[in-house]
């Protein structure tokens, strides 16, 4: 009986265990959303002391980038570097946070459609961030 009821909280543990920091207000924090379509891609999220460097693979008929980061209460360090289809590196970029409401536009080299690739450097990122590609 008690070995059932053990694994029975394991398991309603397990289910009730989203990784999200912020149970049931319907925000996770430290968790990215990146939306990826042809002409367009996203990555979005509310950060506390968040350090990450991740790549994703995106296929682009872009010939660049406008690359916009929008902030609120944006403090840390955001660096990004975007390679086109032909492996060549279109922009590298760092991005400063002071804790203050920011916007950052900027546009990326002349580029080959095809499959690129996003590098995102977080560094003790606090804040709502958007990063969007279009």
């Amino acid at each position: 009986m008690s070995s059932r009821l053990l694994s029975m909280t394991a398991g309603l543990l397990l289910l009730t265990s989203s990784g999200c920091m912020n149970h049931g207000c319907g925000i996770c924090v430290n968790e990215p959303l990146v939306t990826k379509e042809n002409l367009f891609f996203s990555y979005e999220g509310e950060f506390a002391n968040f350090y990450s460097s991740e790549s994703y693979l995106w296929f682009s008929d872009l010939p660049d980038a406008y690359v916009t980061l929008d902030g609120l209460n944006f403090y840390g360090i955001v660096r990004v570097r975007i390679y086109d289809g032909v492996n060549a590196k279109i922009f590298d970029e760092t991005f400063f946070g002071n804790g203050g409401d920011v916007i950052y536009k900027s546009l990326s080299d002349i580029a080959f459609p095809g499959l690129w690739e996003v590098e995102i450097e977080s560094t003790a990122v606090y804040g709502n961030v958007q990063l969007v590609l279009n």
